[in-house]
């Protein structure tokens, strides 16, 4: 019975995607109601009419749509006779035989019920609860029969009905529903999981609603201003796409130029004396290009290395030094640290990943440097310079 029911609440589900205009669903605390009545209760079998049996109802639902919504019920029966589907005849639990004891509560029904809103299935939705809607309600729970000289019987239920409900004020929060169901006893010997009428009960209830207040301080589902088409959707999509695409391919050409522009500006040798002692360095083209803050190495930056790599293995008596560097912003002394380990971090993927010998290069942080570039965001680099002495 569950797939029953779930079966319906998308059908229904699918139905009001084209039924009136499109609507604002809100947040999960958005289309609350709770609902409190009464009426009475008797066998579907009209000759076990009487006595009848008074109830009392509960009910707290949502509306998902215009058209279903879904709640929680419990229903009390009162009375001091029931319908036994053994006997096929009315139960009095205060007969001579069973004693006097009586109880208030004969019995009660707990369960899930789905709701269709027929009128706006059929008829469309505005944006706004029409003053009498019809809808349908299907549900499943457990009847509980109590029998102080028994004990007691305990069903599956299964709940059909109609909604006839009365929208009152400006404001729709009020409503008055009317509501003639049957109780299907389906688990009860001999019903064997079928709706008999021996074993169900007929009932009508009237009840006060009371629709809570939505994130938008109405009391109901509200209608969006306009409804779009597939082709405006579709077209939209296009633009966002475009939109996307053309940011990336900006991102791209930004780093490329980046890449080539720091190559060209430091592709030149430069000659320094150390204890009269003339050591030529040269300036190697690729760099290696970090996020503020980090020494990880993103995956965009590997080319640079592997060419490195290339470069050492296609000549064995190189050697070459990692220049850490960080831009200008923070900490002097975290900027010092963080040089550092962005030159070795190229250092160690020189020889880990590439199996570059390890006396072949080394590495030294310089930290923070605003004489590479004027823009700082280019200063979080390591260079390579080739040591020929």
């Amino acid at each position: 019975m569950k797939k029953i029911l779930l079966a319906i609440t998308m059908v229904a589900s699918a139905l009001a995607a084209n039924a009136g205009q499109p609507v604002k669903l809100g947040n999960f605390t958005d289309n609350w109601y709770l609902g409190v009545g009464g009426g009475a209760a008797t066998s579907l079998r009209f000759k076990q009419v009487f006595p009848v049996n008074g109830t009392a109802t509960i009910f707290l639902g949502k509306q998902i749509t215009p058209v279903v919504g879904v709640e929680i019920e419990g229903t009390a029966w009162f009375g001091s006779s029931a319908y036994d589907p053994n006997t096929k005849s009315r139960y009095h639990f205060n007969a001579a035989s069973n004693g006097s004891y009586k109880t208030i509560v004969r019995g009660h029904y707990v369960g899930v019920n789905g709701t269709l809103n027929l009128s706006n299935l059929f008829g469309g939705y505005k944006g706004v609860p029409r003053s009498f809607e019809v809808g349908a309600v299907v549900g499943i729970g457990w009847n509980r029969v109590y029998n102080p000289a028994k004990e007691g019987w305990n069903n599956l239920g299964f709940k059909t009905g109609l909604d006839f409900n009365i929208n009152m004020g400006a404001s729709k929060a009020h409503s008055i529903r009317i509501q003639p169901a049957v109780d299907w006893n389906v688990s009860a010997e001999g019903a064997n999981f079928k709706p008999r009428s021996r074993f169900a009960q007929l009932q009508l209830t009237a009840a006060y609603v009371y629709h809570f207040g939505n994130s938008d301080g109405k009391h109901y589902i509200v209608a969006c201003d306009k409804k779009f088409s597939q082709d405006e959707l579709d077209g939209r999509l296009n633009e966002l796409r475009a939109k996307a695409n053309s940011d990336l391919a900006a991102k791209d050409k930004t780093i490329s130029q980046l890449q080539a522009d720091l190559a060209a500006e430091r592709a030149k040798e430069k000659t320094v004396v150390v204890n009269e002692t003339k050591v030529t360095e040269t300036q190697l083209a690729p760099v290696v290009i970090f996020r503020v803050g980090k020494s990880v190495i993103d995956a965009s930056q590997k080319p640079s290395v592997a060419m490195i790599a290339t470069y050492m293995k296609n000549h064995p008596n190189s050697k070459v030094r990692v220049n850490g560097y960080a831009s200008p912003e923070g900490n002097p002394e975290f900027n010092q640290k963080l040089s550092d380990a962005r030159a070795k971090a190229v250092r160690d993927m020189l020889v880990n990943t590439y199996k570059i010998s390890a006396d072949r290069v080394s590495y030294k942080g310089l930290g923070v440097t605003d004489e590479l570039f004027d823009e700082n965001d280019w200063n979080r680099v390591a260079t390579f310079i080739e040591e020929n002495k």
